[in-house]
């Protein structure tokens, strides 16, 4: 099939629509997910290439079918695999589930999607084949992915609530907001990053409140500016906002600790709570301010 007017390249090789698309930070690999369970990644670089097809389009063959038997039409059998380097693309194995978003995250080495069964799969840097990771917890499908750093996202979900989830280590930090139970489709950043936007079934569109999210970006530049002189703060920073390292552990005791002493606490004591602090500021607020499932279902009762 020709391209259209003013089209430099098209791609047809899913069996159902595709719903979402990405790419990494060079820009040379386009990422797409399908509701049919295969991830596509397409090379940008063969746009340009010469003598390369600038329509790319597979046969409508059913995905679903058993090569077993010999019942499928002669003109939908492919004589030759498609390879990246003749055609500027490649492709996951059916994943059995539907893909309906995706981001990158760990500086492009994974990329998280979303799934119809409400599971995060990760993907690992050129090995798209099949997923590296996976992290099950959401109630039903995942519709939207939104990163805030390379190791958390925000994810919009058909039950309804804006969710902040951590990815390797994984854990469910809390919830941003919600839509009542209405499905959540798309979330996006505003300008300065102050605020999130979201959109629903509901009819609405809702902006929230994220100026904390991105508190621990503004305070690592912080720490880079004083870093001669506050090594050890530094670490004790790092150690923590990596959810462990050698003194975390400690520095929370330390806080917890600090905050039943009486006022005849040691000197010592008091500069071991000064330094947890510093080291748990970030992760103490965003538990204070995010809420849990519970609190978001009790809260309109």
């Amino acid at each position: 099939m020709k391209p259209p007017q003013g089209c430099v390249q098209q791609w047809k090789i899913n069996h159902d629509y595709i719903t979402d698309f990405t790419s990494n930070h060079d820009g040379t690999s386009l990422l797409a997910t399908c509701a049919d369970g295969k991830l596509s990644v397409f090379d940008m670089r063969y746009v340009k290439q010469k003598g390369g097809s600038k329509s790319i389009v597979l046969p409508d063959v059913d995905p679903n079918w058993d090569p077993t038997q010999n019942n499928q039409p002669q003109q939908q059998q492919q004589k030759k695999k498609p390879t990246w380097e003749t055609h500027g693309y490649t492709q996951s194995e059916n994943q059995e589930d539907e893909l309906l978003s995706c981001t990158f995250i760990k500086q492009s080495s994974k990329l998280v999607c979303g799934t119809q069964e409400g599971i995060l799969s990760l993907f690992s840097k050129d090995i798209w084949c099949d997923v590296s990771d996976r992290y099950p917890g959401h109630p039903q499908s995942i519709d939207a992915i939104l990163k805030i750093d390379e190791d958390t996202v925000l994810t919009g979900s058909s039950d309804g609530l804006v969710r902040a989830v951590q990815l390797l280590p994984n854990s469910l930090l809390g919830v941003l907001g919600g839509h009542d139970g209405f499905p959540v489709e798309a979330l996006g950043w505003s300008a300065g990053r102050k605020m999130v936007g979201s959109v629903s079934h509901d009819e609405y569109i809702r902006l929230w409140d994220a100026s904390f999210l991105n508190d621990d970006d503004n305070d690592d530049d912080d720490e880079d500016d004083d870093a001669t002189g506050n090594d050890d703060a530094n670490k004790m920073a790092v150690g923590v906002a990596k959810g462990g390292g050698e003194d975390s552990e400690d520095d929370w005791e330390d806080m917890d600790e600090d905050e039943d002493m009486d006022e005849d606490g040691s000197e010592d004591d008091d500069s071991d709570s000064d330094d947890s602090d510093e080291g748990g500021k970030k992760p103490k607020k965003r538990e204070n301010i995010f809420k849990t499932s519970n609190e978001e279902f009790f809260s309109d009762l």
